[in-house]
């Protein structure tokens, strides 16, 4: 008999319930509106307070008739799908989308922490991806605490150039860049004198020191394919040489990135165009006696006119690179190229290169040279061919520069040249 009465007057208590809400509420809202201080500073009663047990839930609105229910999480941001389209739209934007990525990465609280960030953000966003990398990096944390003002320094500077005081021609080259680490002055020495010699106007690249930044963050973020990071990890002497990711290969794979995206940045603010040819060569490259601008000049004239990049020098691991000769001296690239040591590009291969080494499964002239290898391991495919097709690239045969494995040791691969 208990439990019947207690069922009748439960809507009776509800409503009283109800009502003693509402009474408050009313007039709380009308001292507001008149103005009254001490009102507006009330705090509303809680319904939470109000429960009357078991049989008014339900009943007195707001009470959960069962457990309370949490509030969906909100669901995780896109991730960069493994091998998946990485933004063909890399137009005349291409450079106020990578200027408004540092900018949003540089007004975030911790400008610190996300320098890194703001220059992937400049990178990617030619790529199409500004806008996810702009929320994200606020957020980004891809320096070890150890060593983070180290890199911080880094990262400002490879943005800046340092001209050398050189009155040479070279009117032919928009731009000469050098990429160099700022803890290797002494091949900065080394580069400055040969550029002396031949009257070169270099401008000093400053690079990304890859010890200094956290992989799996890159992974998480897109730059490196997350597929990578188990032969990342693999033991120095378990890596494949000259393919497998390492710390140095991830850091000179961002300073090219980072001058590619310079030369689109260029480009696109009208200072060059799409006819300007850049020089870009690494801080180990011996320049011989005879290399000049009418040298370069005269072997460039022997490519093709759909070029858009043309290596130097480099290595031809295969040995089969006499199969896709196209004139006297020059040659077709193909999947057995190595090698990064000087490159002459234009807009176009900025772009190329941009799209075909993000993200990145391996060492970037692999991904610039050998096509079947860009989204992984994967079986063949009927359609494939060795040379490449994107960029549309060519290196000259014999090279006119060499990488100089003497002087000095490698800061890329696991074990030094043979």
């Amino acid at each position: 008999g208990r439990q019947v009465r207690e069922a009748r007057l439960a809507p009776r208590s509800a409503a009283r319930a109800n009502a003693r809400l509402a009474r408050p509420a009313r007039a709380h809202r009308a001292h507001r509106a008149r103005g009254c201080a001490a009102c507006a500073q009330r705090r509303r009663p809680r319904i939470g307070r109000m429960a009357l047990g078991g049989a008014l839930r339900g009943t007195v609105p707001g009470l959960a008739a069962g457990p309370a229910v949490r509030a969906p999480l909100p669901p995780p941001p896109p991730t960069w799908p493994a091998g998946g389209h990485r933004g063909a739209a890399v137009g005349a934007t291409a450079g106020s989308l990578a200027a408004g990525g540092c900018r949003a990465a540089a007004s975030s609280a911790s400008r610190c922490s996300v320098a890194v960030a703001a220059a992937a953000v400049g990178v990617l966003g030619s790529l199409g991806t500004a806008g996810l990398l702009r929320r994200r990096a606020s957020r980004l944390r891809w320096l070890r605490p150890s060593s983070a003002s180290s890199c911080v320094r880094s990262m400002r500077t490879a943005r800046q150039v340092s001209t050398a005081s050189i009155d040479g021609s070279w009117s032919s080259m928009e731009r000469i860049y050098c990429i160099n680490l700022d803890k290797r002055p002494e091949r900065w020495a080394f580069m400055q004198g040969q550029f002396s010699r031949h009257r070169m106007p270099v401008q000093r690249w400053s690079a990304v020191d890859g010890s200094t930044l956290d992989v799996p963050k890159l992974a998480q973020v897109g730059l490196v394919a997350k597929e990578a990071l188990p032969r990342y990890f693999l033991p120095r002497e378990q890596k494949l040489f000259g393919t497998d990711l390492t710390d140095g290969g991830i850091g000179c794979a961002l300073s090219h990135f980072l001058i590619w995206r310079d030369i689109l940045q260029l480009c696109a603010s009208g200072a060059a165009n799409s006819k300007s040819v850049f020089l870009v060569i690494e801080d180990d490259c011996k320049i011989p006696d005879q290399f000049s601008e009418a040298l370069v000049h005269e072997r460039l004239s022997e490519v093709p006119d759909d070029w858009e990049l043309v290596y130097l020098g480099g290595q031809d691991l295969l040995h089969r690179g006499h199969e896709y000769q196209v004139s006297s001296g020059v040659r077709r690239l193909y999947k057995g190229f190595r090698e990064t040591t000087a490159y002459v590009i234009n807009e176009a291969g900025a772009k190329a290169c941009l799209e075909v080494c993000v993200p990145m499964y391996w060492q970037v002239d692999t991904h610039m040279n050998d096509e079947s290898l860009r989204e992984g391991l994967r079986p063949p495919r009927s359609h494939e061919k060795d040379y490449t097709m994107r960029p549309r690239g060519y290196c000259l045969w014999p090279p006119i520069v060499v990488q100089d494995h003497d002087m000095f040791k490698t800061d890329v691969q696991t074990v030094e040249h043979n």
